[in-house]
Order: C-alpha cells, then sequence, then structure tokens
C-alpha cells in the first residue's frame, strides 16, 4: 500500500502517493521546509499509508467491490421473485 505525507496545520497532503516510506517522509521534510521553515507544526503532520485501490481516504470500496455487490443483489432478487 502506498504512503503519503499530512500536514493538520494547513491541511496539506502528498500530491503523489509514494511506493516507499521513505520517500513520503522525504515528501514530508521538503513540505516543513518550504511551508513553516524547516519546523514542526504545531497542529502536527506525518506520513500515513493508504490503500490504492480506494477512493480517497481509504474507506469506500472500489468500484469493482461496487460491482460484484451490485450483481450479487440482483441475482439474489431474480430468485426470491420466484
Amino acid at each position: 500500500m502506498p504512503y503519503e505525507y499530512w500536514c493538520a496545520h494547513c491541511q496539506a497532503v502528498s500530491p503523489a502517493r509514494r511506493d516507499r516510506q521513505a520517500d513520503a517522509e522525504d515528501d514530508l521534510l521538503a513540505h516543513r521546509h518550504d511551508a513553516h521553515g524547516g519546523l514542526r507544526p504545531a497542529a502536527g503532520d506525518g506520513v500515513r499509508r493508504v490503500h490504492s485501490a480506494a477512493r480517497g481516504d481509504g474507506i469506500l470500496p472500489d468500484g469493482s467491490c461496487l460491482f460484484v455487490a451490485f450483481m450479487l443483489a440482483l441475482v439474489l432478487a431474480n430468485c426470491w421473485g420466484r
């Protein structure tokens, strides 16, 4: 699963997800240097793992999972209708 940095102070998130945690940490340090003068913001920041197939925040399932659930519901509705 990929990694991204986040900054609670200025609501910044990585522009791109990284495959390695070290690369996301490098992005975090670059953001601290550019936006906060090299200091850690008081509101906090960090690196987190994100689900690559999710829509945005990693909570919702991807489209293929929703399609399979929809097709299963159609098959079950057809079976119960007879």
